[in-house]
């Protein structure tokens, strides 16, 4: 916990230098951390993954870069107070990506993501997602580092797996909202380490999210290193 604790501090820092060269952290998102976000995102879904990083649900479409792009955008636009957030956000971007969608949450149920992962019931879904938006406008949520708060945002969407079609992109790409408000970077990951992304996962579903805080306070500390070396 130590360690951690280190790491956001250094995290900080690395945003206070940053800080004193630009305050246009959307021109530097674009130009350098948006391309290989998507990359990593889109690369995740469509799998083949390997251990500890499932592929697509069988009949699913595949999402093209332009759409994601749109997400993406739309994410960075969202410009809420995290007290007032709830779940018409997220469904917002799930109608960009299925805006003929008849439901908006999955009726069905869906295939567990790791061996720790228990979907939750498609007719529970609209009351886990009222209790999520409760949880984040609370102000014990609010007392969370961002990247806290995206990492327990993941760990409760990919957990309740809300969406038919595109939930863990959907989901992960909404969690940057967490950071983005409190004006970090996106993180920078790296392919590869997607099956480290679920494994950290499958922690977090066993309540105990450590492994997946560290995983994108790295993610983080990377983008910060790649744009500070650039600018």
């Amino acid at each position: 916990m130590f360690q951690l604790a280190a790491q956001l501090a250094s995290l900080d820092q690395q945003k206070q230098r940053l800080g004193k060269r630009t305050t246009d952290l959307r021109s530097l998102i674009d130009h350098y951390l948006a391309p290989p976000l998507l990359e990593y995102e889109l690369g995740k879904v469509r799998g083949p993954g390997g251990a500890g990083a499932p592929g697509p649900e069988q009949g699913q479409t595949e999402v093209s870069r332009s759409q994601a792009e749109v997400l993406l955008s739309a994410v960075m636009d969202l410009t809420k107070a995290m007290d007032e957030l709830d779940s018409t956000d997220l469904l917002h971007l799930q109608e960009l990506l299925v805006p003929d969608q008849e439901n908006s949450y999955r009726q069905s149920s869906s295939q567990p993501l790791t061996s720790t992962h228990k979907p939750v019931d498609p007719a529970l879904i609209p009351g886990a997602m009222d209790r999520f938006f409760e949880w984040v406008r609370s102000p014990s949520f609010a007392d969370l580092q961002a990247v806290e708060q995206m990492s327990l945002s993941q760990m409760r969407l990919y957990e309740i797996n809300p969406f038919l079609h595109h939930s863990p992109l959907i989901v992960s790409l909404f969690s940057h909202y967490f950071l983005l408000k409190d004006d970090y970077l996106v993180p920078l990951y790296e392919l590869e380490e997607v099956p480290k992304f679920y494994q950290a996962l499958e922690e977090a579903f066993q309540l105990s999210s450590e492994a997946l805080v560290r995983f994108n306070v790295q993610a983080c500390q990377r983008a910060y290193e790649l744009v500070l070396a650039r600018i």
